[in-house]
Parts: C-alpha cells; structure tokens; sequence
C-alpha cells in the first residue's frame, strides 16, 4: 500500500485539497499547526472562487462547496458559518488631515458591483468558522487529521518523504508519497527544501496591520455628515469589500452579518513615516492611521477590538519554483503579492483543483505523467504571479491620483467579468478543463496587450496633464481612452463616463459584446440564465459572472 498524501495546513486551499483527494480514493493526512477553531485572513471571495466551488462540488460530490459560493445558499443551508453579504467592490479616496469629499460626479468614489441581487451573491468568509468546516467535513469524508502538531524535519524516505516533529509532547512520524505545502507564508516545506526565494519585481513593499472589530459606524453617514454626496449605488456601498485609498496605502473593511468586521491598513513601505508606523505595537500602528484621517476615524476609531491586533511586517514573498519531484506548494506559499482584488480565495481554490487532478487522476495509483503535469502546474502558477504583480503595483502607484487609479481597475474588471463570462456561457476546454487556463486571464494574449494598452494610456495622460483634478474634463477623456483600449474584453460595460463610476451589473454590454464569445445578440440573450450558476439538487442558484 502506497504512503499517504500529505497536506501541510489546513485553510481553505489544504482541506479542501484533502477532500478532493479523498474523493477520489486517496489516503490523505492532513497536518495542522494550529487547533481549529483559529483565527485566520483571507476573507473576501469572488465570482470566480464560485465558479470554481460549484465545479468541485458537481464534480465530485460535495455539495457543501457549492452552498459557500452564494450568499443565498449559504444562509440557507450552513446558517452556523459566519459569513458577510459582499455586493461588489467599493473604493473612495481620502486625503491626509482632510473630511473625505465627494461630489456628483464621483471624485473620490468608485462602485463595481458583482453580483445583480443578495441571492447571488459573493460573501466575506469567516474563516475561523469556514476553516473549521472544511477540516470537519475532510474528517468525515476519511482524511487523517494531525494537528498541534510542530514538524521538525523532512527527509527522502523510499520513493516518498518521512517528516518528523512533536505533537502534545509526543513524537510523531509522517511517512508521505507526496507533500503539499498549503502553509502560506509560513512555506514549511519550501523552507525545508531549501528552495530559492525570488524577491517579486513588480509589487510594492508592504506591511500590515490587522484585527476584527464590532462597534463599527457606517462610512456612509460619517461621511455625508461631513459634508459628502453620496448618490445612491447600485448596490448597498458598504456590503462589499471596502478599500480606502491614503496616502500611505489603504485600509479594507469587510462586515459580516453578525456585527463584527474585520478592517486592516496596508501600508506602502516606500511612503514616507510608514516603515516607522509599523514598528509601532499593532493598537498604536492602527491609531496612527486613522487619525491622520478623519472621516475614517469617524467611522473606526470607536470600534473595539475583539481580538487582539496584529501586524506583518512585510507581505510579499516569492519562491523561485512551485513543484518538483513528489511536492508543490499551493499558490499563496509559493507567491502573495496584496489583498488588493480579492484574488486569494479563487486562486487557492484552482491551484487545489489542478493539485487533485495531477496527483490523482483516476482514482488513485501513480500517475504517469506527474512530473508533466507538475511542470505545467509550476509554469501556470509562476504565470499568474507575473499577471496578479502587473495588476497590483500600478494600484499601488497610482492611488493618490484618482482618475488614474479608477482607469487602471477597469483592467481587473475587464479581465475578471470576462473570464467568469467565459466560464459561465462556454464549454470547458479540452483537456484539462477551465482548470488548465490561465487565472484571471493570466494566459490570454489580449489582457495582456489591453493591460500593456492602459498602462500607456496613463502614462501619456500623466505627461500631459500635469494640475488636472478628479472630475474634470482629464477624467472623461481617461475613461473614453481606456474604454478604447478594453474594448475586446470589456463585457461589462466598464470606462463609461455617463456611468459616473458606479457600475451595476450590466447585461446589455454582455449582449452587446456576444461575438467576444462566438455568439449572436439572441444566442447571449437566450444564454443568459446561466450566468447565475447552480448546484447539485433541485435548488438551481448560483452566482452571476459580472464584475
């Protein structure tokens, strides 16, 4: 008999890996440094980490993947996992020692909605309670859980590995055909093999200051008694995930249902006085944040904390290969960049679904192309690290100029609506599935040019016009220019100045850009109930693709 799989860390990518495996009939341990319940990041989910969990769930049966993939479904059917109602992505833009100000016009207020209605929804997870979900079901379903447990060291044993370390004060011995490393930032086994960290080219330098919080006011009502227009959204603002643009990086807010809300402030290391702000205790970091801005503090600084705060003081990493013979590391231990886009639950949930398919195929045995299937796997992942870092860093430089910063996210939603449009409405590639294509479009020549095609575009508007302010006539001509340069993959009707920055879900733009699909104007329309997705079971819900 074969040794088993072994999975280090179990968070969502690792437990829902270990369940993939043991679905199709592989042993599987599964190895945890911590006891769940326990606190951990990476809240915010997306339409494409749906897409993905209702394919899983279909695939092999497990129907509680397709019920954490809409909000309706989930409050429904898992009721006892905390989790927050997320109807797009909500960004404003604040300036140091001033009351956040906004105009009809939208100056400093930016709203993309990704989903049309509450039961389609994308939710905040809270990831004590889903973690711990994960990790209970994977138990049930047959996977062997270690936890507490501190391994030490790891070894060549046979044709596997022999890792050994203490759990309890006991010795424990772990005999594995394979080593997945689902540990993040700890990257335990990519540690132990001594495998070369790369430092990322193209992502800033940033730190964090974290917590979860209850007693937090509304944005909203701070910021209109300030003085703020706030025109209504297509969406309620502040049920999504919420960035804050500053001077020295930006903070998130992500509220559940129950009341608490997790918020952190990521912090630029190249911005004057932040690399000082971090070196601070978490509570003093966080303190000095919000007071140089006073609407968030308004909103913030009556908050308390129900745990206390932490920090990171550095959260990018990368290492120089992903897989080898017998292991891999799953995305977020091979490569973070930012929270930026709320990319990391979709993107842990692919990488694990590509890890089930190349570890175990058919069922079990030994597959005969591993080690081709682990080259492609490495070579996808270091792909995607490339594209995530080209999405981030010109957010990250760009966020004090405003105009810019809203023209260059219309290239996430450019590339996320029309990736989860394909997913929706098309087959699934052969081979491989819609696991073998690029995430986010990682892999499409067309992103990348229209990418390349935006950056340009602010480049030459950044020469040209120096003293330009939010609202002006630069921001009309911004958008119609990137608008422009999106145009084959722009299917949700994004860089539109009648939008004024506040975009619902806009099906006319999908049928108008059918042929971007090989489709008429009557074939989209008669596809367009697909978009909301499903699930195993007479219950047909699911999430919409539009971002």
């Amino acid at each position: 008999m074969s040794a088993p799989v072994a999975i280090l860390g179990s968070g969502v990518a690792g437990s829902v890996l270990a369940r993939l495996l043991r679905a199709r009939g592989r042993d599987v341990v599964l190895v945890e440094r911590g006891r769940h319940p326990r606190f951990a990041l990476g809240e915010s989910s997306t339409p494409l980490a749906a897409i993905c969990l209702e394919r899983l769930a279909a695939a092999h049966g497990l129907p509680d993947l397709a019920d954490l993939a809409s909000y309706a479904r989930w409050s429904t059917r898992l009721p006892q996992l905390g989790r927050g109602l997320k109807r797009g992505f909500t960004f404003y833009r604040h300036a140091p020692g001033q009351r956040f100000a906004n105009g009809p016009r939208n100056e400093a207020r930016l709203l993309v909605a990704a989903s049309p209605d509450d039961e389609v929804a994308d939710a905040h997870w809270l990831r004590s309670d889903v973690d711990a979900h994960l990790v209970s079901k994977a138990c049930a379903e047959g996977v062997e859980l270690i936890d507490e447990c501190e391994l030490g060291t790891l070894a060549r044993h046979g044709d596997g590995w022999r890792m050994e370390g203490t759990r309890r004060g006991r010795r424990v011995t772990i005999d594995a055909s394979f080593v997945a490393d689902a540990t993040g930032r700890a990257a335990w086994l990519a540690t132990r093999l001594g495998i070369a960290r790369r430092r990322p080219h193209g992502s800033p330098s940033t730190g964090l200051v974290f917590g979860h919080f209850d007693r937090v006011g509304s944005f909203v009502e701070a910021a209109t008694a300030d003085g703020a227009e706030l025109s209504p959204g297509p969406y309620p603002e502040e049920r999504a995930a919420v960035h804050h643009l500053l001077d020295e990086g930006w903070v998130y807010v992500l509220p559940f249902d129950d009341g608490r809300v997790s918020a952190g402030a990521v912090l630029d290391l190249s911005s004057p006085g932040t690399a000082r702000i971090l070196r601070r205790p978490p509570e003093r970091a966080w303190r000095a944040v919000l007071d140089r801005y006073p609407t968030l503090a308004a909103q913030l600084g009556g908050a308390r904390p129900l745990r206390p705060l932490g920090s990171v003081a550095r959260l990018q990493h990368r290492f120089a290969t992903a897989a080898g013979d017998g292991w891999a590391l799953l995305p977020h231990t091979f490569f973070f960049a930012s929270p930026m886009f709320s990319t990391g639950i979709a993107w842990s949930l692919l990488g694990a679904e590509r890890l089930a398919g190349i570890i175990s195929p058919d069922g079990g045995g030994r597959h005969p192309d591993r080690a081709m299937g682990l080259a492609v796997y490495d070579a996808l992942l270091a792909d995607e690290a490339d594209f995530l870092e080209t999405l981030v860093a010109p957010a990250y430089r760009l966020r004090r100029d405003f105009d810019a910063f809203v023209a260059w996210t219309y290239v996430y939603f450019a590339a996320a609506s029309y990736v989860e449009a394909r997913q929706r409405l098309e087959a699934a590639p052969e081979p491989g599935g819609w696991a073998s294509t690029g995430f986010l479009g990682a892999t499409d020549p067309e992103i990348r040019r229209l990418a390349n095609r935006v950056l340009r575009t602010l480049r030459e508007e950044a020469a040209g016009s120096a003293g330009d302010t939010g609202g002006s006539p630069r921001a009309s001509r911004l958008e119609r220019r990137v608008a422009d340069a999106i145009v084959r993959r722009n299917v949700a009707g994004l860089a539109d100045p009648r939008s004024r920055r506040s975009y619902p879900v806009n099906l006319d733009a999908l049928v108008d850009a059918a042929g971007l699909f090989g489709m008429s104007k009557s074939e989209m329309r008669a596809a367009l109930p697909r978009l909301r997705g499903g699930s195993p079971g007479p219950r047909e819900v699911g999430t919409c693709a539009a971002s």
